[in-house]
């Protein structure tokens, strides 16, 4: 399919005083990012975030006045939030999989319905261990009745009840210590993982802004020469040195 083109429309508008046209296009769009604090659940985060980022995408109109342009956003498209980690991953895995996972707040100047707050993993894998543990249970129940109605020796069917019971005390108090233990580790590990995310989001955007400063050309100096005695006030002048931006 060919690649369609329009020229962009321009209205002249006498009446407005901020402006001498609008000049308008489908294609004219303006974006932007904001850090916003407020309690909110992400798509793709298990975590109850107090911050997070959105980046918003809306139709813009060019107006003249002054001789300068002048772009203005009107109607919003589209509002999404990411998390913090979700933005750090979404500015630095350009043409990397599908995309980044982001949560839609508005769409077409109409607001999205959120998400809820998310099953606790910790509480998903406690509730998937108990089912687990009881499936397990069964089947040594079931195994102790088809040992009781063998027609192995009493000594052989003591023996195996034997060792079937030790399997019985240790499997489930066991199992339930070590999963307790270990999702107390995960809590303590994702805390310690969030502050890490935090220090470094924070260290990537100062360096980042001082690279971009690094690369701006140098302030204006302003030098203001000052007349010696006996010449008139007027050789008094001063000089704009602009300095060439570095390579």
């Amino acid at each position: 399919m060919s690649e369609q083109y329009e020229k962009p429309t321009i209205e002249k508008t006498p009446d407005n005083p901020t402006s001498e046209s609008v000049e308008r296009h489908p294609a004219y769009a303006q974006i932007g990012s904001s850090r916003v604090s407020g309690r909110a659940f992400l798509y793709g985060s298990d975590f109850d975030h107090q911050h997070y980022m959105t980046i918003r995408i809306s139709r813009s109109e060019l107006h003249r006045d002054l001789s300068r342009d002048w772009a203005f956003a009107t109607e919003e498209i589209i509002e999404v939030a990411l998390s913090e980690a979700q933005w750090a991953a979404f500015v630095s895995t350009s043409n990397m999989g599908q995309g980044v996972q982001c949560t839609i707040q508005h769409l077409n100047r109409e607001r999205v319905s959120q998400i809820p707050e998310a099953t606790k993993r910790k509480d998903q894998f406690a509730k998937e261990l108990k089912e687990r543990l009881s499936i397990a249970e069964k089947e040594l129940s079931d195994l102790r009745a088809m040992i009781e109605s063998s027609k192995f020796t009493e000594k052989a069917k003591k023996e195996l009840l034997g060792k079937l019971s030790g399997v019985e005390r240790n499997l489930t108090p066991n199992i339930k210590f070590v999963a307790e233990q270990f999702g107390e580790h995960m809590e303590g590990q994702i805390e310690h993982a969030k502050i890490e995310v935090s220090a470094y989001i924070t260290s990537a955007i100062m360096r980042t802004g001082i690279e971009a400063l690094k690369a701006q050309n140098p302030p204006i100096q302003i030098k203001a020469s000052v007349p010696a005695q006996g010449q008139p006030e007027e050789s008094s002048k001063k000089t704009i040195d602009s300095q060439p931006a570095q390579a």
